[in-house]
């Protein structure tokens, strides 16, 4: 009798003609800092259904609340445990250097810090996550809460409950109507000088893709951007800010087309996040623009992309390991003294120029409306 061969991620990625990261993504949820296209995830997907590969999850186990008796003692309860809500999205060195900076300064206490990940690819199902990660929390008994920005204005009133219970600290994360110690980037200062490093460069206009919510990270960007624009003496123009749908999960490609195939089109854009270099770099060469000659790219977290093929990005770098740091000292702060004032520590982010950026090319709007056409008309 003949045995059926186990059908692996290799298998699919190699009927989809992509890596296994990218099947992994797609199928498994691990996102791994890696952006997927539409057409792509369609393109795994059918891969996957024509070879009979079948996703296989894991649940996460109970966390037990350890004893008085067999557990040592924290300055709050008997719970070691501190959860850490990150989006996994995120991936690369800010995942790794913000656990990195936690943990560094919980384990030396004896805490252990557990990530529960946050991310899903719409807003509403990641702050579904995120209040599952807090029920979880605080069922299991865990000492405390360290909170990232992936929930945006959601769950409000759970995190207030929540906060009763346990120590919340929160990156780049602002709750209304809840007192939490924060800590996290000078977004507004970091916005600031990536546009001001792009009219340095002679730029004249310049977008801004960003995403529609409250956290710190897009409105203090935003306003970065603006306010740089404004005290070169350049117009804000509103077609110029570009919005990503789905809670910033999704390009607008469409968007993106009619803005850099328009006259007097931007030469230039400052992105949100790294995350979305590869398929603003991909949308913009489908309209035959290049990238940095007739487009420069900014973005922000200095996080390695792939899918950029081989240009370098100037970006504006945040220290995530100081900032993972500072949020486990606030956790063992707040156990110790759960009535002291509240805390805000933010750290300035830091222009890392490389090769995406240089001076605008100077030729006739026709000739970018026309390769624009062009592109459109064979794709």
């Amino acid at each position: 009798m003949a045995s059926h061969k186990t059908v692996t991620l290799k298998d699919v990625a190699e009927l989809a003609k992509v890596s296994q990261s990218v099947v992994s993504t797609v199928l498994n949820g691990r996102q791994n800092g890696i952006f997927v296209s539409e057409s792509t995830r369609r393109n795994v997907l059918a891969a996957a259904e024509e070879m009979g590969y079948i996703a296989k999850h894991r649940a996460v186990p109970p966390v037990r609340k350890p004893s008085y008796e067999t557990a040592p003692t924290g300055d709050s309860g008997d719970s070691k445990l501190v959860g850490l809500l990150l989006g996994r999205r995120f991936g690369g060195s800010l995942f790794t250097d913000i656990f990195y900076g936690v943990n560094s300064v919980l384990s030396a206490e004896g805490y252990h810090p557990i990530v529960l990940d946050t991310y899903a690819d719409t807003y509403q199902k990641a702050a579904e996550k995120e209040a599952d990660g807090l029920r979880y929390a605080r069922n299991s008994g865990f000492a405390g809460i360290v909170l990232w920005h992936e929930g945006g204005s959601a769950n409000v009133n759970l995190i207030q409950e929540t906060r009763s219970e346990m120590p919340i600290i929160a990156i780049d994360r602002r709750v209304q109507g809840v007192e939490l110690d924060y800590v996290g980037t000078d977004n507004y200062s970091g916005g600031y000088d990536a546009t001001r490093h792009l009219i340095e460069q002679g730029h004249t206009r310049i977008a801004h893709l960003t995403r529609l919510e409250t956290t710190d990270a897009a409105v203090g960007r935003l306003r970065g951007y603006q306010q740089a624009l404004t005290d070169a003496g350049l117009e804000v123009n509103p077609r110029h800010i570009l919005l990503a749908l789905d809670g910033g999960r999704r390009l607008d490609s469409e968007a993106l087309r009619h803005v850099f195939t328009a006259p007097n089109a931007p030469t230039a854009i400052f992105l949100l996040a790294d995350f979305w270099a590869p398929v603003v770099y991909s949308e913009l060469r489908s309209f035959g623009l290049r990238v940095p000659q007739d487009v420069s790219l900014v973005g922000f977290d200095d996080v390695v992309q792939p899918g950029l093929e081989g240009l370098e990005l100037t970006t504006m770098a945040q220290n995530f390991e100081a900032i993972g740091t500072t949020a486990g000292q606030l956790v063992l702060r707040r156990l110790r003294q759960p009535d002291a004032p509240v805390v805000t520590s933010v750290y300035p982010a830091s222009l890392v120029v490389r090769r995406s950026v240089q001076a605008p090319k100077r030729y006739p709007q026709s000739a970018r409306v026309n390769a624009g056409a062009t592109a459109l008309a064979t794709r």
